[in-house]
């Protein structure tokens, strides 16, 4: 018996629920405002986690770069690490992170919200942030 293209493959199909949430974040050249920020940031959720993916553009090339969190929104203070990486000859990168990043970027539940940034240099020597998250 031919199935029915319609409705062939869709009786276990259910719903994405929290798999199917993303939000987009965007980073921008600190102290400019930008029409359109250089990096976009996709945070999906996947349950008690989320995937960060970040396509950067706009950095020095080659160079050392880091994927952190800010509890100032300028970018200052105290930087926790979540990803280093490299850029390419174009001074762009993808770079990806897993963990429970959209609770700190949102501030919910009891967690003190915090700030995506960029810093060049290593996790040992961070320089200060030349993309921070822009509102």
């Amino acid at each position: 018996m031919p199935l029915v293209p319609e409705r062939a493959g869709t009786e276990n199909l259910q719903p994405l629920g929290t798999a199917g949430l993303s939000t987009q974040l965007w980073l921008a050249p600190t102290g400019l405002k930008t029409e359109k920020p250089p990096t976009s940031v996709s945070l999906s959720d996947q349950g008690l986690v989320q995937v960060l993916e970040a396509s950067v553009i706009a950095l020095e090339p080659g160079k050392p770069y880091v994927l952190a969190l800010s509890g100032e929104a300028s970018g200052g203070g105290v930087l926790e690490p979540l990803q280093t990486f490299m850029t390419n000859p174009a001074g762009s990168a993808i770079v990806n992170a897993i963990g429970p990043i959209r609770q700190i970027v949102r501030s919910e539940g009891n967690t003190q919200r915090r700030y995506l940034v960029i810093a060049p240099g290593t996790i040992g020597n961070l320089g200060a942030p030349v993309q921070v998250q822009s509102e």
